[in-house]
Parts: C-alpha cells; sequence; structure tokens
C-alpha cells in the first residue's frame, strides 16, 4: 500500500515537473505557429514573433506556405526530434497525413519566437 501510493506521488510529481517546462512551452508555441500557418492566419503566425521576424514575414509567404502544407494532407502535430540548449533552438518533425517535414524554431531571452523554419519535400 505505502509502495503504491509513493509511486502515485512520484509519477503526479514527475507530471507536474514537465509541466511548464521549457521544452514544453517550445513545442506548444512551434505547434501553434505551424498550425497559423497551415490555417493560413498571418497574424496568429507572428503573435508570438520577436519584432526583428515579425517585420520579416508577409501575407503572401504565409499564404503560399500554407498551400504548400496543405499538399501534405491534415496536419496532425509536432514530434520532437532534438534541441541546442546554447542557441535555444528546438527541432521538430511536422506530421501531415501524406508526409512530414521538419520544422526549427529558435526563441530569444524572452520567449519570443526569434526564428522558424519549415523544409518542406521536394
Amino acid at each position: 500500500m505505502y509502495a503504491a501510493r509513493a509511486l502515485a506521488c512520484f509519477v503526479l510529481s514527475a507530471a507536474l515537473a514537465s509541466c511548464g517546462s521549457p521544452a514544453a512551452d517550445a513545442q506548444k508555441q512551434a505547434d501553434g505557429v505551424t498550425k497559423a500557418v497551415y490555417n493560413n492566419d498571418d497574424a496568429a503566425v507572428t503573435q508570438n514573433f520577436d519584432a526583428a521576424l515579425r517585420k520579416q514575414v508577409t501575407r503572401a509567404q504565409v499564404g503560399m506556405l500554407s498551400d504548400k502544407l496543405h499538399k501534405l494532407g491534415d496536419y496532425k502535430g509536432l514530434t520532437y526530434v532534438s534541441n541546442d540548449g546554447l542557441k535555444n533552438e528546438y527541432t521538430y518533425r511536422a506530421n501531415f497525413t501524406k508526409g512530414t517535414a521538419p520544422v526549427i524554431v529558435r526563441f530569444d531571452s524572452d520567449g519570443k519566437v526569434a526564428a522558424y523554419r519549415i523544409t518542406l519535400p521536394q
């Protein structure tokens, strides 16, 4: 009985520790940007971008990228691949019904998206 209770507390503690972690926040933001691109919503794409990156994004670019993502089918979410803590950069695989595409997101010191790149298959 005591061992089961201790195990339950440990599992709960581990789950709570993962909530709000930098990696979880990074994936949530990367997924939000990818969904916004897929949905051709330029305002949502740039809402968490830093000022420098926000200036580089045009509505036409978002629209073109959205069209290309739709050719990969329905968006099914991201899978974590790796991260580089020195660069504060995370790599994911965007999953679609007809394929995948790598997504790389870098964050500034304030937690804003400083770079977002999705590489589409040829």
